[in-house]
């Protein structure tokens, strides 16, 4: 069964105004005599109907799911207007919200475990909330997880130095340097995939909805990821106490591999929980985007884990 609604949040900026109600756009999917609940946590600039194949597959393993669409992704709410930036005003409002959306799955399903599943930028988002709330997760899937975002030829440092000189000077809502609005020019040479099948059914569905059509960060967002990767790295791993499993993409464009490496090593050397390292020949970033003999792999070791 299959079921879309909004988690509806109250925010309040100051005192003196009002709260403001905002949605968030959560997908729920129910199976017969379930084992668990699987709460997806996506990535940058993606929506929902990106994970359709792994819902399947949670699903026919035994599993309900819950696809939350991030602030600022798909049809929950935004800070801005242009459809193609994904803007924020602090990281904190990526957790926060993801954990409001984890206590209504946590209540609902009061008697059922929970797992994370996060991807990237929700790799990030998920492990924070894991950090934050210990008790929250049985077990951790994070799957190419953003640790430390990649910046092309600029160095950490100067992206840092650049991402907060053009928020203090007020333009956190402009794009970052060299990105763009959306065009629907992306092949599958350049993407985050490897299957031409499995990139084309998104690419299709994606020019076809205006609301997936995220493509670009914005100098908010940049600045978000740099202080998510600073938590993550210096204080997030010491927190974690559900057991992790941990995929590397053998070709990543998108997030950082030393970073994901230092990360894990950190969690079985002097980590309160374990940590399964598992690194994934043939593929991109989005090793769910693979070809259909790494897929199978990877989701029968997911499946594994979770038994």
């Amino acid at each position: 069964m299959h079921i879309a609604g909004n988690v509806i949040l109250q925010e309040q900026k100051s005192l003196n105004e009002e709260k403001k109600t905002v949605k968030l756009h959560v997908k729920f999917y129910e199976t017969d005599r379930p084992k668990g609940v699987i709460i997806i946590s996506h990535g940058f600039t993606e929506g929902a109907q990106k994970y359709d194949e792994m819902i399947y597959y949670f699903l026919k393993a035994g599993y309900h799911v819950c696809m939350p669409e991030h602030m600022g992704h798909g049809l929950s709410y935004r800070l801005t207007e242009d459809p193609s930036l994904v803007h924020i005003d602090t990281w904190k409002r990526f957790v926060r919200d993801f954990l409001k959306v984890c206590h209504v799955v946590k209540e609902q399903y009061s008697e059922l475990p929970l797992f994370l599943f996060a991807h990237s930028m929700g790799g990030a988002i998920g492990t924070i909330a894991a950090a934050w709330e210990t008790e929250l997760f049985q077990k951790i899937i994070l799957s190419s997880p953003m640790i430390r975002p990649l910046t092309g030829n600029v160095p950490w440092s100067v992206t840092v130095a650049i991402a907060q000189v053009e928020c203090l000077a007020g333009r956190n809502a402009r794009y970052v340097i060299g990105q763009k609005p959306y065009d629907g020019s992306e092949i599958l040479e350049t993407s985050a995939a490897v299957s031409e099948a499995r990139f084309t059914r998104y690419n299709e569905i994606r020019k076809q909805s205006r609301e997936i059509q995220t493509s670009a960060a914005s100098y908010g967002w940049l600045l978000a990821s740099i202080k998510m990767s600073w938590y993550l790295r210096y204080h997030g791993w010491k927190k974690l106490t559900a057991p992790v499993l941990l995929f590397q993409a053998e070709k990543d464009a998108f997030v950082s591999v030393r970073a994901i490496q230092k990360f894990a090593k950190k969690l079985q050397r002097k980590g309160r929980t374990s940590c399964e390292y598992m690194y994934m020949p043939g593929s991109k970033h989005e090793i769910f985007g693979s070809d259909d003999e790494t897929m199978q792999a990877y989701v029968e070791r997911i499946l594994s884990f979770l038994e």
